[in-house]
């Protein structure tokens, strides 16, 4: 379950090297029907259709993995893995059905982060 959550939410395989996932290519990786995948996320709770409910930024954790894995702190990033699973299941116990999560202001992902100094390149 824990090696499913990474790879569909964090990217990362099972020697938690990054690439990309999807529900398809999760399966390939684990030599299983996308069904079988689909079945295990459902039963644990972390569809992406149930995940938009619960109150956590997965978006920024996935970010924050590219990032230690481009920088090769692996042993950062496993614990980072184990960090941000643990913290999602906590937050699944949250779910709240009726509020959207998943409208996140993309633009100013990082808490804290001074987003007036970007740059805008025109044509």
């Amino acid at each position: 379950m824990f090696q499913i959550f990474c790879g569909y939410y964090l990217g990362l395989d099972k020697d938690f090297k990054y690439r990309f996932f999807n529900l398809h290519t999760l399966a390939e990786h684990y030599g299983v029907s996308p069904n079988e995948i689909r079945a295990i996320m459902a039963e644990h709770h972390i569809l992406p259709e149930d995940t938009r409910h619960v109150n956590y930024n997965i978006a920024q954790a996935h970010a924050t993995a590219q990032e230690l894995y481009l920088l090769g702190k692996k042993e950062d990033l496993r614990l980072f893995a184990k960090k941000v699973f643990e913290e999602f299941m906590q937050a699944l116990g949250g779910y709240e059905p009726r509020k959207d999560f998943e409208n996140v202001d993309y633009d100013h992902i990082i808490e804290g982060a001074d987003n007036e100094d970007e740059t805008v390149i025109e044509d």
